[in-house]
């Protein structure tokens, strides 16, 4: 697989300076990517507090099924678009992801 890694020392001072979420998909780098092979946050030598949400698969460089969504907190509208992207994940893979399961991160 082909793909570019973000600047994400960049983002994060955006995300500062713009009081704004970061949200990092880490499926195609987790297991891959950083010097314990934790994604591009580990590339980076970053602190994954820094990233409100992080994602990634277990399909790829686990070899297994799943996947998962992590952060340090959730708040009103970090929820409302994780519903709604499981709503939309939802009908395209027929699968439903429970925002019950998402709530524990707050």
């Amino acid at each position: 697989m082909e793909g570019s890694i973000c600047r994400l020392p960049e983002l994060i001072q955006l995300k500062k300076k713009y009081k704004a979420y970061l949200y990092m998909d880490e499926a195609h780098s987790i297991g891959a990517m950083g010097k314990h092979g934790r994604g591009i946050v580990d590339y980076f030598g970053m602190d994954s507090n820094e990233v409100d949400i992080l994602m990634g698969t277990f399909t790829k460089s686990f070899g297994s099924a799943g996947g998962y969504i992590a952060g340090k907190k959730v708040d009103y509208s970090i929820e409302i678009f994780l519903e709604n992207m499981t709503k939309t994940i939802s009908l395209i893979y027929s699968e439903k992801c429970e925002i019950l399961l998402l709530k524990i991160l707050d």
